[in-house]
């Protein structure tokens, strides 16, 4: 009698620990998170991308994936992405407009750059002008503007000129400040240019004497006819 050779079976893979039974590759679960850990999560990767990106284009997909958390989170969350966007800028207001060094002014700081507060702050504006344009009430902002005008207010210490000067020349060097943020490149203004008008805005204070004699802001204001 002939001796039957049977074909040796085939030797079992091991089963491959991120591949379900079925063929489906398993998907790996957030770690589960308190509000309070998401919600800082998020507004620390959505102030990151707004800082390298237009505000358009930091989407909720972008910002859940910086975040590591689930999509649905900024709408339990924050109701919305343009309420993200508010609260984020606001939690980096907070962060960098109200420290006390006491060393240099916020004048020179910003003008400066230092610890990056130039692109902080073109990005604030940026992101405001954004939101304004979704339909986001103005007066969202005028908060913290106020105490933005009121800081440099309270730098504005040149004795002869008067508080009318005082306050215009800040609203000036303030409006130029966000109209470079926002309008620089719509007007092709170069690096140079740009440095060009941030000395332009340093310089005002020296100039305020003058400028309040020229356009008579050293006399009374008219009294409103009733």
């Amino acid at each position: 009698m002939y001796t039957r050779h049977m074909a040796p079976a085939p030797k079992k893979s091991a089963p491959n620990p991120m591949v379900k039974p079925t063929g489906r590759p398993i998907v790996k679960k957030k770690p589960r998170l308190s509000q309070a850990e998401a919600t800082l999560k998020m507004l620390s990767a959505t102030a990151n991308l707004l800082l390298k990106n237009p505000p358009e284009r930091v989407t909720v997909q972008k910002i859940c994936q910086a975040a590591d958390v689930h999509t649905d989170y900024v709408v339990r969350y924050f109701g919305s992405r343009e309420e993200l966007l508010c609260q984020t800028i606001e939690a980096a207001f907070l962060g960098v407009v109200l420290r006390e060094d006491g060393n240099t002014s916020r004048i020179e700081d910003t003008l400066a750059n230092t610890a990056g507060i130039l692109e902080k702050a073109h990005a604030r504006f940026r992101t405001i002008a954004y939101l304004l344009g979704c339909g986001v009430e103005p007066e969202r902002f005028q908060p913290s503007q106020q105490i933005v005008l009121g800081h440099l207010l309270a730098e504005a210490k040149n004795p002869n000129t008067t508080e009318r000067t005082k306050t215009n020349l800040i609203l000036v060097g303030t409006l130029l400040f966000q109209s470079l943020a926002i309008f620089a490149d719509v007007n092709s203004v170069t690096e140079q240019q740009k440095a060009d008008l941030l000395s332009f805005i340093g310089n005002l204070p020296k100039m305020s004497e003058a400028v309040e004699k020229d356009l008579g802001w050293d006399k009374p204001l008219p009294k409103k006819r009733n």
